[in-house]
């Protein structure tokens, strides 16, 4: 038994589109025959929308998982990286509009960012609001 054969299961107008056919409808890339089936199973539809959410709750998940923690950026702004540490976040910035985001927002707030380092190794020397 293939792993598409189980598909046909619960279908109300067989055959089921297949496992592969199922998964392009949910990213959006299904051919005009999955539509058409799509159209008159529920079932299907369901299994579609179920893949969808599977897909979100996926992305949630994995979002930003390569991207480095906010405490190096904070160092990157400050310029306290050694310099092969600051070329590899420099390259990964290049390609992380969320982290270049996140340091331009930085760096807008330098002084707070500057402050807030001086307090790590002491005293914070810039009042807080």
């Amino acid at each position: 038994m293939s792993i598409d054969e189980s598909w046909d299961e619960g279908c109300t107008s067989p055959p089921a589109p297949g496992g592969a056919a199922l998964i392009a409808a949910a990213d959006g890339e299904a051919d005009e025959t999955t539509l058409a089936h799509l159209q008159v199973c529920p079932v299907c539809a369901a299994r579609v929308m179920h893949l969808r959410a599977l897909q979100r709750q996926l992305l949630r998940r994995l979002y930003r998982l390569h991207c480095p923690p906010t405490d190096l950026l904070v160092d990157y702004c400050q310029g306290l990286l050694e310099p092969q540490v600051r070329a590899a976040l420099d390259h990964h910035l290049a390609s992380c509009p969320h982290c270049a985001a996140e340091v331009s927002l930085l760096e807008h707030g330098l002084p707070l960012v500057q402050a807030l380092g001086q307090g790590r190794r002491g005293r914070l020397t810039v009042p807080l609001p």
